[in-house]
């Protein structure tokens, strides 16, 4: 189903899930639109039949939500607040001591942004030049390091680990982690977490 961005009465759309079979629904939703749909899943307790996935949702807008709306709620993305890798830890770190302990989470999107513009950095440090030519002509030549740990370059991608997270109250908890591409399609579990 598709619904129009700034969507605010998703009743119609639960109403759907309602009358189907479904075991899952694949939530691409984004900002309010997200926590609004979500809240009206809940109201309707579709998520005791019914688990959701989204890879569009970060710690802001499950905190935005509230713990009613995000049971049996699940996340894939490369980055979440709650994991336990050292990259993390010292990037949350570092946020911490700039923007002090109550500072509104980092979330996926906006780590994702972070990541970009280091990514642009290393890009720009490496060619010497904004020619974009140039960019390419280094671009399989470089790395940079973020919370998501060391990022290579490889046929203008940067591959990297993708996590699966189900909602807690107003964390996500990491489940596993999903291989990178290289390595296989198979889950593990993630590193240094329960």
């Amino acid at each position: 189903m598709y619904v129009p961005q700034g969507t605010v009465d998703f009743s119609s759309v639960v109403e759907r899930v309602e009358r189907s079979d479904v075991d899952a629904v694949l939530v691409l939703l984004v900002g309010q639109d997200a926590i609004q749909f979500h809240r009206a899943f809940a109201e309707r307790e579709l998520h005791r039949r019914c688990l959701r996935l989204t890879t569009l949702m970060d710690e802001n807008m499950l905190l935005a939500a509230g713990p009613e709306a995000t049971i049996g709620l699940f996340a894939a993305a490369g980055y979440f607040e709650s994991l336990i890798t050292p990259e993390r830890l010292e990037f949350g770190s570092r946020y911490a001591r700039r923007f002090g302990v109550d500072a509104p989470p980092v979330g996926n999107l906006g780590q994702s942004c972070y990541e970009g513009v280091r990514l642009l950095h290393a890009l720009l440090e490496q060619a010497r030049s904004v020619d974009v030519h140039a960019i390419n002509a280094v671009a399989d030549t470089v790395s940079y390091a973020g919370a998501r740990g060391l990022r290579h370059l490889r046929d203008g991608h940067a591959a990297q680990r993708i996590y699966l997270a189900e909602a807690d109250a107003l964390e996500f908890s990491v489940v596993a982690e999903l291989a990178e591409p290289e390595r296989s399609t198979t889950f593990r579990q993630p590193s240094g977490g329960d």
